[in-house]
């Protein structure tokens, strides 16, 4: 039988990591998730400006990809959770065997910028200047569901989310 990669997906601050670290908890599955990533990294690497901290996500989304690809030649299932971009499916797409199930988190950009804005972050985030572009982003679709064979569940996080309902279709 295939593993399972179940990816959460969607914009800064649509809801993954919560979706992500529920469902890794009542799946037992284990979830690299970007932003512990790239912490860890700032810690490491230090991140002194914007541009930097685009190069560690450019290193934490390839650091994502290698460990899922580790585990899924293993045949582990796993959670990965990021705001993906479009162009990333080929990456995707390159992954050893699996059953592929997309959660994709969304919400109106008031929401986001709400939640953007009101979140404690690492400072090698830079979210000061960051949110500035959240609105570019939603209207460019960049962090639109990736187009990829397998279940996409769309998921409006601004209403509950029934997590335990989730994982069951998740782990169906």
């Amino acid at each position: 039988m295939e593993p399972l990669l179940v990816a959460v997906t969607g914009m800064p601050s649509s809801g993954k990591t919560s979706v992500a670290e529920g469902l890794a908890h009542r799946l037992r599955l284990p979830l690299i998730a970007k932003d512990e990533i790239k912490e860890s990294l700032y810690e490491s690497l230090g991140a002194g400006d914007v541009d930097a901290s685009g190069r560690v996500g450019v290193a934490a989304y390839a650091l994502i990809l290698t460990l899922a690809r580790s585990m899924l030649d293993s045949g582990v299932s796993v959670i990965v959770e990021a705001n993906f971009f479009r162009d990333q499916k080929v990456d995707f797409a390159s992954l050893p065997a699996h059953r592929f199930v997309q959660i994709h988190c969304h919400a109106p950009l008031a929401v986001l910028s709400e939640r953007y804005a009101s979140r404690s972050r690492h400072p090698g985030h830079h979210d000061a200047e960051k949110i500035k572009v959240l609105p570019e982003r939603l209207a460019s679709g960049a962090h639109d569901a990736l187009d990829l064979p397998g279940e996409l569940v769309e998921l409006d996080t601004t209403r509950p989310v029934d997590l335990d309902e989730l994982a069951t279709r998740v782990s169906g």
